[in-house]
């Protein structure tokens, strides 16, 4: 619920009630897909990533970590298509799985598999078709081929305009991926599959959301991949770009008028003057190396670089906020969700990754801060060869396996570590300023072999997680 209120010199005062419609209106749904199309269109933010999506070229598929808004996307392309009057359709994982999945499992020859994905995707694409219209008269659709298929859904495009294609959506597809070798030929099965129908007949077009971790292990195990990986779209956010997604949110829930275009041009100061100030307080207003700091450097300092961490992290701190009584976000209602929302940030991807690393909840919790860690100040930060030494430890007394059958080795683990970005790499140039990287920035520095020099430090989002007893201790040790 939004108030404003005229105070002294005119000026207008906006005062919310976080009650939990107005958080939902406010910051959005957890995922696009119970997003209402309209909110979505108010607040989506155009980035390049949207751009190289909506381009009309045969395959696109979006790749990146949970979170990072993948069906976001995808969900807004559809939309343009419908709004557009472009023919689109929406294939649910279980839609184009039903009736095909024991059958494509039936066969470890990948050639075999590939087959049998066309026709389970062309004969999802015309069920969608028929639903719509059913102009078009059907074959004996249990016995036709994938040519015979293909041809059945041209024909449902207009014959007077040869360029026009159907956009054919695919999300969610690795839901219940579990990492084994029978799933990364399944999904390797799948690209191959898109590939050749959309090689074969150039009006029907693919945009597919896959998260990096499942295109890695596919990438890394079949060299056919290569053919599609000019196809890729990166779905990556810096943390600045993260602010203006959070800013246009607020932005357009509160009517303050400001377009992209303007939000864009901000310096990350003026964001939080003029547009997060209605929500949250400017200023951080705790000890430490946080104290008074802008509060943008704060949020921005716990996200993994997915605008839905910073979506959690306030939507929590509005919830205290309105138990509070509070009109704005304080401090202390941030203060008081940060052990809570490491524990979800932490609950979240040993609930993503144990598939492939069964053992990764009692991985991660061991690499909590020793005694000696904690006296000296380096309880979060390593050398390479601190992180050999640390994980050799574990792997003494914790038996790990990777579902993959890859070799669980000190580094192998750094890079699995590095890969789901419970780790990312550090280092300083110049003495002064650090550069940090994601894995899907430079996935190459946690090499098995080189050592390009990198040193490593746990993500800030997880270490009230692991350092429950000290709080204060956690702000002190972030830059």
């Amino acid at each position: 619920m939004v108030h404003r209120v005229t105070v002294g010199s005119n000026r207008m005062v906006t005062m919310l009630t976080f009650d939990d419609g107005t958080i939902q209106q406010l910051f959005g749904a957890d995922d696009a897909e119970n997003e209402s199309a309209q909110r979505l269109k108010e607040y989506f933010y155009v980035n390049q990533s949207y751009q190289s999506l909506a381009a009309p070229l045969q395959v696109r598929l979006l790749v990146g970590h949970k979170g990072v808004g993948k069906s976001a996307l995808l969900k807004r392309a559809f939309i343009d298509d419908e709004e557009k009057g472009r023919r689109c359709v929406w294939l649910q994982p279980d839609t184009l799985l039903a009736g095909v999945q024991e059958e494509i499992k039936a066969s470890d020859q990948l050639v075999t598999r590939i087959t049998k994905w066309k026709r389970a995707v062309l004969l999802a694409i015309i069920k969608e078709l028929v639903n719509e219209t059913a102009v078009v008269s059907l074959p004996d659709l249990l016995t036709a081929g994938p040519k015979t298929l293909q041809d059945l859904v041209v024909k449902f495009l207009p014959e007077n305009n040869p360029h026009e294609a159907i956009n054919v959506y695919i999300d969610d597809i690795d839901r219940g991926w579990k990492a084994t070798p029978d799933d990364i030929l399944s999904i390797s099965a799948l690209l191959n599959a898109i590939r050749d129908i959309s090689g074969r007949q150039s009006r029907i077009r693919f945009r597919l959301g896959l998260r990096s971790d499942v295109y890695f292990l596919v990438r890394t195990s079949d060299e056919s991949t290569d053919k599609i990986d000019g196809n890729v779209i990166w779905l990556r956010w810096k943390n600045d770009d993260i602010l203006r997604v959070l800013a246009k949110r607020i932005s357009t829930y509160l009517q303050l008028n400001y377009t992209q275009d303007q939000i864009d041009q901000m310096e990350q100061s003026q964001i939080s003057a003029q547009i997060l100030r209605h929500v949250v307080e400017p200023r951080f207003a705790g000890r430490g190396k946080w104290e008074n700091r802008p509060i943008h450097n704060v949020l921005l300092s716990l996200t993994r670089a997915r605008p839905r961490d910073l979506v959690k992290l306030l939507r929590l701190a509005a919830k205290v906020s309105f138990s509070s009584s509070h009109a704005i976000i304080s401090s202390a209602d941030l203060n008081a969700v940060f052990e809570p929302y490491s524990q979800e940030r932490l609950q979240d991807i040993v609930n993503e990754f144990r598939s492939e690393l069964p053992e990764i909840e009692r991985l991660l919790k061991q690499l909590k801060p020793s005694k000696v860690e904690r006296r000296t100040n380096t309880s979060y930060f390593f050398t390479t060869d601190q992180l050999v030494s640390k994980l050799g430890s574990i792997m003494q007394n914790t038996p790990l396996f990777f579902t993959n059958k890859k070799k669980v080795t000190p580094r192998a683990l750094i890079q699995f570590l590095y890969k789901i970005d419970f780790i990312t790499a550090r280092k300083q140039i110049d003495g002064e300023r650090i550069d940090r990287r994601y894995f899907e920035q430079a996935r190459f520095l946690a090499d098995e072999i080189v050592d390009f020099g990198y040193s490593w430090e746990i993500h800030p989002a997880y270490r009230w997680a692991l350092q429950p007893q000290d709080l204060q201790q956690i702000i002190d040790s972030l830059d």
